[in-house]
């Protein structure tokens, strides 16, 4: 994993600016003399008021300034707890007894000089009153007036409260004060409190928390409207207790100085600047904020004119990322040069400091794209666990060479795995990385993974080698190649192909949370494929590659070598009809079989066959808003030449001979018809939308032997609410299923006529059969006790229903009841409840009901009862547990489980997860049952794991990634956004 460290803050506090704080009401009581003292009160209107000075007069030379005491530091305010993102911002309104000076240029002072004859900088200045002890507690209370919560200010005029309100109502709850967590450390802290309690009030100077999302999946900065855009565009506005200007070139501000612009915001004690070089000096307390910037310095230099800096003992915040940090000394050389010395910096929230990279020096280079630190060392949990005396790291999306994250984990086949990998950055559009791993009970595997890129084609080689299985004691190796290629805007190609040296390769050596569901083959393919309006073909290759032990090679699909399918469309615009052409040739190949029968050896030679198939079909769409009909036809014509016809490896019925040549030609007619009616409802004083949406559709196809053609890719379609729609209930067309039907379906919903969501969906649909199917699937018998479904005058009756009880609960089920066993053969329901962040917890039943084979012998192989719950909720401070439970009622077991804990804040993760899966099984095969492979016994090899990973969220992370994992098995999460 690739990580950019901090420090992008620097670019944009050239023209540095901070809020200006509001005067407010607030009263503290004297813990001796039980007193009261208030600050923040207007200064009466009636009193002697300020002078006003044209920026553009004669300078006062020798002008003395009028007497006051330095202004103390301004003391932070300690931040309240997130409430979500300030509502309320607007500016703040300055003091009447400040000095004003406005400034309408599109940039700092440096346009002064230049606009001297036309800008007008009035001047109010006033005797200030000697600041009281307070004087702390007052900076300290003008930063409440951008607290969420209720501020209060008395007028001057009447004394009556006049309350704001930032932010959502706390609504009488007390503040609780953000304190550092508690905890153990072996070295003192790197941030004391009073920088702890800055870093507070830098936060509460930015628009929005950046750490307020930090936990939730997918979460990121709040949104608002930025002002960084309107920077040249605004005026530049500057506020002070006391105000010179010397030879109008030299601007000199003191007490409470405030500059604003658009989103550039800055408080200081003083400031200087000198428009002859174009310098500025800030010093005093100097905060200073932006839309992607926070900070606060004693002293900050500026040179506008050769974009250089310098601050000393700055604080800063950068919240995009979110980090934080430290620095004694910034230098900034140029626009795209910076030198830090002594820097320290987190991504944690104020008041948490649970890691922090430290390092003597560190540049950044802008140009190179680099980063480079001396004496970098890693603190986690007050303990050093890293030092390194030089390193390297990108700091935008350039890509450097370099050691990446390590991972490592546990499994029960390999042992203790642990890998380094090695990224290497070829050229900008060639990259490697060697991916080494040691499998303690195995032994070292070598890998890697090449990627390229070019204008035309992007593509990766993936290559693994075990030169020793200790255990199996012999090589192993995987190989793998995709590659995509855009020739022109309607050409393209692609690749995907897969090797590897054994059956057991993944179940042994593989990554075991790489995939959740086990898979039996390993496809490769490759296509060619043209693609324009109403035209497209595509020419295709494939082959299989068997990774289950129970699937023997006997079992393995046809290779198609090739497959070429055309596809034509066309509709005309002056009447309501379409075209279509389907047209598809495909020559299948299998490997010869050698197969024991009895104590003898039988060599197998595959019926390899060429299979052309055209059905060209005519449309007539009719549709209105309310109703719509589409009666259509379709020929659909079918041609085999067989080579080696009397082989083995075809699904046929008992006693069929199969010819080297066949052809079959069948018409297909259906009719799909709707309604769509709709009217508006009132429901607890809430207006939703009510459909009701009746659906017919009607098909024909005549009956037609097909017992002598071999199955080379078809099987029977699931049958669902969709499948009631389609033309053929098989997936393939070596069966063209006779029909004679009517199938009458019904969907109504609810949905908020307010938001638009669909609050409820029922669908209801049977099909309705005018006569008995013949066509069946090889290996269906009918003449098995228990099985009714091409003789059934009716098909099964199927219920879908969906509905979003809350915002955050939700509920599907679905059901199918057969008339004739008067039962229900399937069922499913999910209930889900998602409330972010990271509150998930789905619970479902699934039942399914053997009706293709009956029970045998008492076993219910084909049947299905499980349970399944998943679960990803909090429990205690940062920790939440997370896991998913597949339960077998039928036989009593576990058929896949994981659970695990992790512990997630704001700059750190950390998670431990434990799994059981099963990763192959052992078939049994019934022999009463002609040519289909139906399981009477399942014996599944499980297999244990334990995988770990720990990420400093802005640095980087080691072990496995398992949000990927996660989202895969646990319905609804969502892997927070990279950074």
């Amino acid at each position: 994993m690739r990580r950019r460290l901090l420090l992008f803050f620097l670019p944009s506090i050239y023209a540095p600016v901070s809020i200006a704080n509001e005067a407010l009401w607030n009263c503290v009581q004297n813990k001796d003399s039980k007193e009261w003292v208030c600050v923040g009160e207007k200064e009466p209107a009636d009193k002697t008021s300020a002078a006003k000075v044209p920026v553009d007069a004669e300078p006062v030379k020798d002008a003395q300034p009028i007497p006051t005491k330095a202004v103390e530091n301004t003391l932070p305010v300690v931040a309240e707890p997130e409430r979500g993102p300030v509502e309320n911002t607007e500016p703040p309104s300055v003091p009447a007894e400040k000095a004003e000076a406005k400034v309408d240029a599109p940039k700092l002072p440096v346009n002064t000089r230049a606009d001297k004859d036309t800008q007008q900088v009035s001047v109010e200045a006033k005797p200030i009153a000697q600041p009281s002890a307070d004087s702390n507690l007052k900076k300290t209370l003008q930063t409440e007036a951008n607290r969420p919560g209720w501020t209060c200010d008395a007028k001057a005029a009447d004394k009556n409260w006049d309350c704001k309100l930032v932010g959502a109502d706390p609504k009488g709850q007390t503040r609780v004060i953000e304190t550092s967590e508690p905890g153990m450390s072996l070295l003192t802290p790197a941030f004391d409190h009073n920088e702890e309690l800055t870093f507070s009030n830098l936060k509460s100077q930015l628009k929005y928390d950046p750490w307020q999302n930090c936990t939730a999946p997918g979460g990121g900065k709040p949104g608002f409207v930025p002002e960084k855009d309107l920077r040249e565009a605004s005026p530049l506005d500057i506020d002070s207790d006391y105000a010179e200007i010397f030879e109008n070139e030299i601007y000199s501000y003191t007490g409470n100085v405030e500059m604003t612009r658009a989103d550039q915001r800055s408080v200081s004690n003083k400031a200087t600047y000198d428009t002859v070089s174009e310098t500025l000096d800030l010093q005093g307390s100097v905060y200073y904020s932006e839309d992607e910037l926070a900070l606060h310095s004693e002293s900050a230099s500026l040179n506008l004119a050769s974009d250089q800096a310098r601050l000393r003992e700055a604080l800063f915040i950068s919240p995009a990322t979110p980090l934080r940090g430290r620095a004694k000394t910034i230098y900034r050389e140029s626009s795209t040069l910076s030198r830090y010395k002594g820097v320290a910096y987190t991504s944690c929230r104020p008041g948490n400091q649970d890691w922090v990279v430290h390092a003597s020096e560190l540049k950044m280079n802008k140009i190179s794209g680099q980063g480079s630190a001396k004496n970098a060392w890693l603190e986690f949990k007050g303990t050093p666990v890293f030092y390194s005396p030089y390193m390297s790291f990108p700091i935008d999306n350039r890509r450097l060479s370099g050691f990446l994250a390590p991972s490592f984990g546990n499994t029960q086949r390999g042992g203790l795995r642990l890998e380094t990998p090695y990224y290497w950055n070829i050229a900008p559009n060639y990259d490697a990385t060697l991916r080494p791993r040691y499998l303690s009970n195995r032994g070292a595997i070598l890998g890697g993974d090449f990627r390229y890129l070019t204008e035309m084609t992007r593509g990766s080689t993936d290559l693994e080698f075990m030169p020793h299985d200790s255990l199996r004691d012999k090589a192993r190796y995987l190989g793998a190649i995709k590659n995509y290629t855009q020739f022109t805007p309607h050409i393209n190609s692609n690749m995907d192909l897969n090797y590897v040296s054994d059956k057991d390769y993944f179940s042994d050596l593989g990554n075991a949370l790489s995939t959740s569901t086990y898979s039996s083959y390993l496809l490769s393919q490759a296509n060619l494929g043209y693609v324009n309006t109403g035209v497209s073909l595509t020419g295709h290759v494939d082959n299989y590659q068997s990774i289950d032990k129970a699937i023997t090679k006997a079992g393995i699909p046809y290779r198609r070598l090739p497959q070429v399918n055309l596809n034509l469309n066309h509709s005309f615009k002056f009447m309501p009809l379409t075209t279509l052409l389907d047209a598809e040739y495909v020559h299948y190949q299998h490997d010869s079989v050698v197969e024991m029968t009895n104590g003898q050896q039988n060599d197998l030679t595959p019926v390899n066959a060429q299979r052309t198939n055209v059905r060209p079909s005519i449309s007539f769409p009719l549709q209105t808003a309310s109703a719509f009909l589409t009666p259509k036809i379709s020929l659909q014509s079918t041609q085999y030449a067989l080579s080696n016809p009397s082989g083995g490896l075809i699904k046929l019925p008992t006693g069929q001979v199969v010819s080297s040549s066949m052809s079959r030609t069948l018409p297909v007619f259906s009719t799909d018809s709707g309604l769509y009616l709709e009217k508006d409802m009132n429901i607890f004083n809430r207006s939703y939308l009510h459909t009701l949406e009746p659906r017919l559709f009607y098909l024909y196809v005549p009956n037609t032997v097909q017992d002598d053609i071999p199955v080379f890719d078809t099987a029977p379609n699931d049958f669902s609410f969709n499948s009631m729609f389609l033309e053929n209930r098989f997936s393939g067309p070596d069966r063209v299923g006779d029909a004679n039907q009517l199938t009458a379906a019904l969907t109504t919903r609810l949905i908020d006529a307010k938001s638009g969501r669909e609050k409820l969906k029922l669908s209801v649909g049977q099909i309705s059969y005018f006569q008995d199917r013949k066509v069946i699937y090889p290996g269906y018998q009918q003449t098995l006790p228990g099985y009714f479904p091409d003789t059934d005058k009716f098909s099964n009756l199927v219920t879908e229903f969906d509905a979003g009880l809350t915002d955050h609960i939700s509920f599907s089920s679905g059901a199918q009841w057969n008339p004739h066993l008067n039962r229900v053969v399937r069922h499913s329901a999910m209930l889900h409840y998602i409330n972010e962040p990271g509150e998930i917890i789905n619970m479902g039943y699934r039942y399914r009901k053997n009706t293709i084979y009956p029970e045998l012998s008492g076993t219910r192989p084909y049947d299905i009862i499980q349970s399944d719950v998943s679960a990803h909720w909090p429990i205690y401070n940062d920790w939440s547990v997370v896991g998913r439970w597949t339960y077998s009622l039928l036989n009593n077991s576990t058929q896949e489980s994981f659970f695990g804990v992790e512990k997630e804040n704001c700059c750190w993760r950390f998670r431990v997860v434990g799994r059981r899966w099963i990763n192959s099984l052992t078939l049994n095969q019934n022999p009463n049952i002609v040519n289909s492979p139906t399981i009477v016994d399942a014996t599944g090899i499980s297999q244990t794991g334990v995988f770990f990973q720990i990420e400093l969220k802005g640095l980087t992370g080691i072990g496995e990634k398992l949000d990927k994992f996660f989202e895969q098995q646990i319905y609804g999460y969502r892997a927070p956004k990279d950074d």
